[in-house]
């Protein structure tokens, strides 16, 4: 195994870079199959790293296919499917040995038919989708957004929340071919999509027409109430009043840390803004809070946001783009 080199400095996670430059390696053949790799407290030891870290690369290594890990007996480096590798076995008699069996159970050869005529469609339309990672920073878009990106023929949508990817919580799926994140944390997760070599694609987050129009008739001078879970949604929330020229007291909570006074304003009938799809998540106190504020007329008004026009189109071009070179490689 050759030195491993990281940089400190870079907006790539330290665990990325050593898990990189391990792929490199065995991708180069440096590293050998069932070659085994230093230990977790060895390779910290040799790159200057925390456990814990070398214990994300090795994690993240592992749900790749590059290692296997062992209990009590370290990470070996996995032999990796090449393309264009014939089956060893002949697929006449594969099929051959399936009949063999089910005509051993007594299964109808009718029935038989049918769930393997139904079996090779689903596979063959699974096959067929591309996969794209949903990255965004706050749950409650993410989730508001998906549908919306799924609905794109022949795309399958898998959702990642940024923080999660960028701490080693999570990663992107090897089954997603390309990554679609909002303008506004493309600079955050570039250096991790570069790591990971996934095509990356932006798209632009506005909020709702609907959103915009109930906040644009809340009436001057009256209190605001703001219910939030992250500090990047009451921005959010903030940029946009101050756009729409609202200058209201603005009474602002976080779930974590309620204030009193958001249950008296909501009592008393004042706006409450809270994220989209909130229910899903809230705490019970929250839930109270809200039904509260409903029984008294308050008005509830969901943040929510919506894929821009221009991006949506640009989304569906290189979905279709992606899916006839897939077409074109199964030719």
């Amino acid at each position: 195994m050759e030195k491993i080199e990281l940089d400190k400095s870079s907006a790539v996670p330290l665990y990325l870079q050593l898990a990189g430059q391990i792929e490199q390696q065995a991708a180069e053949g440096i590293l050998v199959p069932g070659e085994r790799l230093l230990s977790e407290v060895r390779m910290a030891e040799a790159a200057g790293l925390s456990v814990g870290t070398v214990k994300k690369a090795y994690t993240w290594l592992q749900d790749r296919g590059v290692v296997q890990k062992v209990r009590g007996g370290g990470a070996y480096v996995q032999e990796r499917p090449q393309k264009g590798v014939t089956l060893e076995k002949d697929p006449a008699a594969i099929v051959e040995e399936m009949f063999s069996k089910v005509a051993e159970s007594g299964m109808p050869m009718n029935k038989l038919f049918l769930l393997a005529q139904q079996k090779l469609v689903s596979r063959f339309q699974e096959k067929q989708k591309t996969c794209a990672a949903l990255v965004e920073c706050n749950i409650e878009t993410l989730h508001s957004i998906a549908p919306v990106v799924e609905s794109i023929p022949n795309l399958m949508v898998e959702t990642y929340v940024l923080e999660d990817l960028l701490s080693g919580n999570r990663v992107i799926s090897s089954r997603c071919n390309l990554a679609f994140i909002s303008q506004s944390h493309y600079q955050e997760f570039i250096g991790y999509a570069d790591a990971i070599r996934i095509p990356t694609e932006t798209f632009a987050l506005v909020e709702s027409r609907e959103t915009i129009a109930r906040l644009a008739t809340i009436p001057e001078g009256q209190p605001i109430c703001i219910l939030y879970r992250s500090a990047t949604f009451l921005k959010n929330v903030q940029r946009t009043l101050h756009f729409l020229g609202k200058t209201n007291r603005q009474i602002c909570s976080s779930e974590e840390e309620m204030k009193e006074d958001i249950d008296k304003y909501c009592l008393q009938g004042m706006p409450l803004i809270i994220p989209p799809d909130y229910i899903e998540y809230a705490s019970a106190w929250t839930l109270q809070v809200v039904s509260r504020a409903r029984k008294s007329k308050c008005r509830i008004i969901p943040m929510e946001y919506e894929i821009d026009q221009g991006s949506w189109m640009h989304m569906v071009e290189v979905a279709e783009k992606m899916d006839r070179q897939k077409g074109n490689e199964e030719i």
